[in-house]
């Protein structure tokens, strides 16, 4: 009923430090000299941010909108060698220097989230280390809350991928350097699927998003020659990585997770940290501004050959001047939202048999882009599950289900997820054979408009018949809608322990260790709208 996956069981983070595998190689080890090192970096980008607050190459106001007094939320910085990248990276840790000495502001803890360069896996890779070793002092990690995003899809503990990789390793120290030995949440990025996988990583991360975080996403742009096997130009090489470069930022700078997806797919360019910078597009509110900082690519170093061209930026997303920098409230915190009018009702209900009926006949799925034009409350994203009833008068309720899938997180506008569920409540739901078009007469359909999750502190909390579940233990998880267990007549016990055996869990798993969301629904179905 749920349509996410379920992973293995976690490993809870010990005392453990990542050792600073790259240090000696790809940057200083030595403590003073690093030090040294990323003084002149920090020193020169502070000269030239003072004079020009965005790169000269970038010069349009609508890409440079965060301003010299806006309020950061988020980093994207380079992680090649410091040879290479060092300089671009320290304009982004300069503007951060900067906002603290005038503003006071020092930033509290910092998500780092970077791409997986060695190894192939999908979703989010967490670490067990309690600290992260840079030469200049180390890093600790706020074990609480990595341990509590491996409760969540797509999370889960992979210890090896993060002693190999060099992209979260990279901003390690310029990190301390800025901040002195802040807390970190590190996270390594592995593929997504689609945006939907990319906005429910994103969700999750939302949740634990508090005010004095500061998000880093580690990310080169552009690989251009034989060593990356892309080469879309044959003339006029530095120029037109530039504008692909610049394209690519242009959806960053725009917020717009669908046109950076699709310039990918589109282009091909290999943006080594395309995927974090999509959780990044995500999880950013949406009065965010950004400027290019600085821009340069291998080309511009005296060790890189003629043949081959990584890209370098260096930016800075914020709050406008006088807005204050928040990431806002966490979905634990909010109450219900507000309720469907009648007419939307009916048009997430039309939309809903127009789609099913498209997939059932093989057709093109319709469009929602009128939709949410007409009711915007249809392009916000929500929670929702389309179930399908088929009709059965030899039955005691007149009839018996056909489908039911759902998100309960808010991962697409709820217009497309009433889509996207729509189709796969009618063709992909495992326990039933997919619709046909002779049955869509005698089909029914209910949507549930979910609210956001909340976090309860005991199971004694949950009131059956008013609220839906999600129970979390050792890395697997399971969901009720809230009328399942007034369905079969369940009290908590038995709905806990129904849960408990649907995640795979044994049947007391409930009772010591599980952590549990509830949310309530907003249901309706057509029959209410026949009249």
């Amino acid at each position: 009923m749920s349509g996410f996956r379920f992973f293995s069981k976690k490993k809870t983070p010990g005392n453990i430090c990542r050792e600073a595998r790259f240090a000696g190689t790809w940057y200083e080890s030595d403590k003073l000299k690093l030090n040294q090192q990323l003084e002149e970096y920090m020193q020169t980008a502070s000269g030239a941010l003072s004079r020009r607050p965005a790169d000269t190459q970038f010069q349009a106001p609508e890409l440079n909108r965060l301003k010299d007094d806006g309020c950061l939320l988020a980093l994207v910085s380079p992680h090649a060698g410091y040879m290479f990248s060092g300089q671009t990276a320290a304009y982004a840790f300069a503007r951060a220097q900067k906002q603290e000495k005038q503003a006071n502001q020092k930033a509290k803890r910092v998500i780092l989230l970077g791409p997986s360069h060695y190894a192939g896996f999908e979703g989010a890779a967490l670490s067990d280390a309690s600290s992260f070793q840079t030469p200049l002092g180390d890093l600790p990690v706020d074990q609480k809350t990595v341990e509590a995003l491996a409760d969540f899809p797509l999370f889960r503990f992979m210890p090896e991928v993060h002693r190999k990789e060099h992209s979260l390793e990279m901003q390690l120290p310029l990190i301390y350097k800025t901040f002195g030995p802040v807390e970190l949440v590190p996270v390594v990025v592995g593929q997504l699927e689609d945006e939907t996988e990319t906005r429910l990583i994103g969700g999750v991360l939302k949740r634990f998003l508090r005010d004095g975080d500061i998000v880093v996403v580690s990310s080169d742009f552009c690989h251009i020659g034989p060593r990356y096997q892309y080469q879309p130009f044959k003339s006029n090489i530095k120029d037109n990585v530039f504008l692909l470069d610049k394209e690519a930022y242009t959806y960053i700078n725009a917020l717009d997770l669908s046109g950076f997806f699709n310039f990918r797919d589109r282009t091909g360019a290999t943006i080594c940290g395309f995927y974090p910078i999509c959780v990044l597009l995500s999880i950013l509110p949406d009065y965010a501004d950004a400027s290019v900082l600085n821009y340069t690519t291998s080309q511009d170093s005296l060790v890189e050959d003629d043949d081959n061209s990584v890209s370098y930026m260096a930016i800075a997303i914020g709050s406008p001047a006088g807005h204050e920098a928040s990431w806002g409230q966490e979905p634990a915190e909010i109450g219900c939202q507000t309720l469907l009018s009648a007419d939307e009702k009916t048009a997430l209900l039309a939309v809903a048999r127009e789609t099913v009926a498209s997939a059932a006949a093989k057709k093109s799925q319709p469009k929602t882009a009128a939709l949410k034009k007409t009711y915007p409350t249809l392009a916000q994203p929500r929670g929702v599950f389309v179930t399908l009833f088929k009709k059965n008068p030899q039955i005691e309720k007149g009839r018996e289900l056909r489908g039911c899938i759902g998100h309960i997180w808010p991962v697409r506008s709820l217009a497309d997820a009433v889509c996207e569920n729509a189709v796969g409540a009618a063709m992909r739901d495992y326990r039933f054979l997919p619709v046909t078009t002779d049955e869509l007469t005698s089909l029914e359909i209910e949507i549930s408009v979910l609210t956001p999750l909340k976090r309860i502190e005991s199971y004694d909390e949950i009131v059956i018949g008013r609220d839906g579940v999600v129970l979390y233990k050792n890395g697997s998880q399971a969901v009720f809608l809230p009328h399942v267990a007034e369905q079969f007549g369940w009290d908590l016990e038995q709905t806990l322990t129904q849960l408990s055996l649907k995640a795979g869990l044994g049947e007391s798993a409930w009772q010591q260790g599980a952590k549990f969301d509830i949310f309530q629904t907003e249901s309706f179905e057509e029959d209410a709208f026949h009249s």
